[in-house]
């Protein structure tokens, strides 16, 4: 077993960050409407009460996203996965992870502010 594992160490290092940006998020979210830190997008920044759900749901939901991509990671580690393939893999990952999440969170914006 060869201790590099580049799809694991992909996917165990971004998690990690998914999940450390989702709790600082959560912990020091925006207070105010701003175009520099946040989930910023034209539906959250809309009005304040949707700004402030935004910064709420994606922070708990980027923390999940983080936590099941370490997930993958150990997995991946297990199955002890060592070909240069496992490397565009972890790129696939990270790529369709944050894109499925902003599709989420936007449903459930405007799911839950249909008006706006």
């Amino acid at each position: 077993m060869e201790s590099f594992n580049p799809l694991s160490l992909i996917l165990c290092c971004g998690g990690l960050i998914f999940v450390i940006a989702g709790y600082i998020q959560q912990k020091f979210p925006p207070k105010k409407i701003n175009h520099f830190y946040g989930y910023r997008t034209r539906k959250s920044m809309r009005d304040q009460e949707s700004w402030d759900f935004a910064q709420a749901y994606s922070s708990r939901q980027m923390q999940k996203m983080g936590a099941g991509i370490v997930l993958l990671g150990g997995l991946a580690w297990l199955a002890d996965i060592h070909s240069i393939w496992g490397i565009g893999i972890g790129i696939i990952i990270f790529v369709l992870c944050p894109l499925l999440m902003l599709v989420e969170i936007e449903q459930m914006l405007k799911k839950r502010f249909p008006k706006k």
